[in-house]
């Protein structure tokens, strides 16, 4: 009886020897799979993509144009989001988790930023729409072939003119001046000249105090058969890198210097349309994108127009490319020209040109309605 309970002992002693090498020999088997699957180059600048991405957001979130450097890197934020048209694929080829986790953060900031920009919007009919049309015309243009983009983006009710010199304003006038009978032209020398041509009947605005040696403000009450409504025209200074370096600038002080007065020129605005009865537009070039610090100002009390109609990211400059010293610079890297509604407005459609004439500049247009 004592050796049949030693036997006994004795199998189910092996028995479990059996089982602990079975499940040794599994958990080796999936230690070994999983080692095998190497950190591929691939995935190591993926996940140092990300932190990038992350590592800008926190950095423009926490000191905006602060910093001249960020202020710069600002201007092109849609462009680090490129990687992301290589990246999702490949996840998607080696349905791999750890290249999904990769990506997740950058996509989650890049639908934060711009998704709304790519979702269809409801069109929005109403027999007393206006079309306001922005457009930089260049101080260099000299020809009809600018006047004529007005033609052919179906002659807008009212456009607000950036960078008008007298003799553009002559050739808009001999080309389309009997179609516009409502005018307040300022033009300059300089890019410092504006103008708004109109269907509707204007009355213009003092703003020589928002007025500055190298810029202007128009303003104007713009009276249409569903209402009047208070119109601002702005070209704030420009932050020109390209003009900085050839000019052998301190571009760190130049770049603040532009910035500080773009900034204040955005607030000394938002201060005068703030104090004024009515529904208000202002359009023109702010020499910003949609991830500075003066278009958040903006955005605080006015509608922008393309993120409400519009699709895509809307670029609108520079209009064409070049290059600089060997250097190629590519078309349509940033959105400058804007329009900014009231909340009296809805905003209905929002478009770029596609005809620029000689300027540097696409036209931007919306079309809008009284809500």
């Amino acid at each position: 009886m004592y050796s049949s309970q030693m036997d006994c002992c004795r199998g189910e002693a092996s028995r479990d020897r059996r089982l602990l090498e079975k499940d040794d020999g599994f958990t080796s088997r999936m230690t070994d799979q999983y080692c095998s699957r190497d950190v591929s180059p691939l995935l190591i600048l993926s996940w140092i993509y990300a932190a990038i991405i992350i590592l800008w957001f926190l950095l423009h979130g926490w000191f905006g144009d602060t910093l001249w450097w960020l202020a710069l890197l600002n201007a092109f934020v849609p462009f680090f989001f490129l990687p992301l048209v290589i990246l999702v694929p490949i996840c998607f080829v080696y349905r791999d988790w750890r290249y999904w986790r990769s990506v997740l953060v950058p996509l989650v900031i890049f639908v934060f930023l711009y998704g709304e920009l790519f979702l269809p919007n409801v069109p929005v009919r109403n027999a007393d729409s206006i079309t306001v049309m922005t457009f930089n015309i260049w101080g260099g243009s000299q020809s009809t072939e600018t006047a004529h983009v007005i033609v052919e983006n179906g002659l807008p009710d009212i456009i607000a003119l950036q960078e008008l010199t007298p003799q553009m304003v002559n050739v808009f006038l001999e080309e389309i001046g009997d179609l516009y009978p409502y005018r307040l032209l300022s033009p300059e020398g300089t890019y410092r000249g504006m103008g708004v041509l109109s269907r509707f009947p204007l009355t213009e605005i003092d703003t020589r105090h928002l007025a500055h040696p190298w810029w202007q403000v128009q303003a104007m009450r713009i009276e249409t058969p569903a209402g009047p409504f208070t119109l601002y025209n702005v070209h704030p200074d420009a932050t020109n890198v390209l003009v900085y370096i050839e000019e052998e600038r301190d571009i760190p002080a130049e770049v603040r210097s532009s910035m500080a007065l773009r900034q204040q020129t955005i607030e000394m605005l938002v201060a005068d349309f703030s104090q004024r009865d009515g529904p208000i537009v202002v359009v023109g070039d702010f020499n910003s994108t949609d991830q500075s610090d003066v278009y958040a100002l903006m955005r605080q009390h006015l509608t922008d127009a393309h993120r409400a109609s519009g699709w895509g990211l809307g670029h609108t400059f520079p209009a064409y490319g070049g290059s600089f010293r060997g250097i190629p610079i590519f078309p349509l890297q940033m959105r400058l020209d804007m329009v900014f509604l009231s909340k009296d407005f809805q905003a209905a459609r929002t478009w770029v040109s596609q005809a620029y004439g000689e300027s540097d500049h696409r036209p931007l247009l919306t079309e809008f309605v009284w809500r």
